[in-house]
């Protein structure tokens, strides 16, 4: 993939203040021109917060992660915030998007090589397991 790992925290913390709160997601979701359920991403904060601040730290994030408490909630959400057209899988154009409103500066891989080195059926999209396998990937 690319020599330039992807902080998944890091995407979300869109105010760089080390904590990722609702209104960081919501905003990066927004950003996108797409729709939010606020009720979905406080749930999302609600399983990363271990203080009950309302905020996820770096240190809180990475713990769901490392227990599952993120892992599959995270990438379905994500599938279908970049699922733009709800057809159940991922086109180069909507991965082209999470690359430029997303990953600008941190995904230095063209978005049809992703999707030739994710896409397992080959089938020319991404199946909600294809996107999660990349996303584990891309984290790395």
């Amino acid at each position: 993939m690319s020599e330039q790992s992807v902080d998944t925290f890091e995407l979300w913390d869109r105010d760089g203040d080390g904590l990722v709160s609702v209104q960081d997601i919501t905003d990066g979701i927004r950003a996108l021109g797409l729709e939010v359920d606020s009720d979905a991403v406080e749930r999302l904060v609600a399983a990363a917060d271990t203080n009950g601040d309302f905020l996820v730290s770096k240190a809180e994030f990475d713990a769901a992660l490392v227990t599952g408490r993120l892992e599959v909630t995270d990438a379905d959400a994500a599938f279908r915030v970049f699922d733009t057209n709800g057809d159940g899988r991922i086109s180069v154009e909507e991965l082209e998007s999470l690359i430029r409103h997303v990953g600008e500066g941190r995904i230095d891989v063209p978005a049809a090589d992703l999707l030739a080195a994710a896409d397992r059926d080959a089938d020319g999209y991404l199946s909600p397991a294809e996107f999660r396998s990349l996303l584990d990937e891309l984290a790395r």
